[in-house]
């Protein structure tokens, strides 16, 4: 009785281990990396300015996000989880204004949603409201 107690508590065990591990690691992609985004990305009266180097950027923001100031230049980064990842599948947009202390504004993605032409981001402070930038231009 006492060994079948024991492979009971084993199996209980062993599936709430192998049940609720969190698969936290970045989905395997079969395509090669797009290149970095790179040119002038518009929504409405709201402009991106994106390098090409997959890491700085200009933007000009008309009311979109009034706390990061109308205009400005930083880095940017998309994430999955919370590391740099590839924007293709990423979850998440993020801004740092390096004139202003580094100050960060962080924006969700809907993964797989962004191309070399374009991608949204949304703010759940701001009832997801949708901000889609596209390509207009090349630098």
């Amino acid at each position: 009785m006492k060994r079948l107690f024991h492979l009971f508590l084993l199996s209980i065990v062993s599936i709430v281990f192998f049940g609720c591990r969190v698969n936290d690691r970045p989905p395997k992609l079969n395509t090669p990396e797009p290149p970095p985004h790179n040119g002038v990305f518009v929504n409405g009266k709201d402009t991106l300015w994106m390098n090409g180097d997959g890491k700085t950027i200009r933007w000009h923001f008309e009311k979109a996000v009034p706390e990061i100031g109308q205009s400005g230049k930083g880095e940017y980064v998309f994430l999955l989880f919370h590391g740099k990842y590839r924007y293709d599948a990423a979850e998440y947009f993020r801004i740092i204004n390096t004139a202003n202390g580094n100050a960060d504004y962080q924006f969700s993605m809907t993964p797989g949603n962004a191309t070399p032409e374009g991608f949204t981001i949304f703010r759940h402070d701001q009832d997801h409201k949708e901000l889609h930038f596209t390509k207009v231009k090349d630098n």
